[in-house]
This record gives C-alpha cells, sequence and structure tokens, in this order.
C-alpha cells in the first residue's frame, strides 16, 4: 500500500471519530420509546415495565422525567391501562384458585 493511501485512510479515521458526539450515546431515540410504550399496551403488558423491561423504563423517565410522563406523551391513558391490568391479574388469581381447589 503506498504511503499516501495510508495518510489519507488515517486522516478518515480520524474524522469519523473527531464527529462522534461527546457523551454516552442515545442507546434509543425518544420516538422509539414511545413506539415500545404503544407496543406494549398494545399488547397489554404495560403492567411491572420496571420488572419486565427494565432497560426501557429506565431509558423513558431519562427522557422523559417520570415513567407516567413517558406513557402520557406516548397518549396512553395510565389510568385505565393500570385499571385494565388490575383487572387482568385478578381474572387469573381466581382462575388459579378454581384450578387448585377443582
Amino acid at each position: 500500500m503506498e504511503t499516501h493511501d495510508l495518510i489519507a485512510m488515517e486522516r478518515s479515521a480520524r474524522h469519523a471519530s473527531a464527529a462522534r458526539k461527546r457523551g454516552r450515546p442515545l442507546e434509543m431515540a425518544p420516538s422509539e420509546v414511545l413506539d415500545r410504550i404503544r407496543l406494549e399496551h398494545a399488547r397489554g403488558t404495560l403492567f411491572r415495565m420496571h420488572r419486565e423491561h427494565p432497560g426501557l423504563y429506565a431509558r423513558a423517565r431519562r427522557l422523559f422525567g417520570t415513567w407516567a410522563a413517558a406513557v402520557a406523551n406516548a397518549g396512553v391513558d395510565r389510568d385505565r391501562a393500570m385499571a385494565d391490568a388490575r383487572r387482568r391479574s385478578l381474572e387469573t388469581r381466581r382462575r388459579a384458585r378454581q384450578n387448585v381447589s377443582g
């Protein structure tokens, strides 16, 4: 390889590393976080996100301040989502008890 080719490659590598922003890289864009929240809501799995999807939960809190604010920004009615989750939880427990005693 020619010397001038090596110099050009070196300059290109330096330029690429200089273009990178300082600090921690953004792991998920805000729009992606909101899309994931909407997806989990559509699946009915928005309950216990801090345990089931801690990375998404933490990223949402970093970007929007609180989990509730992230859910609101996603256009999800958090109170209704929580009520639906509680209802499903109670139904699951009832079925489990019936299976044990029946």
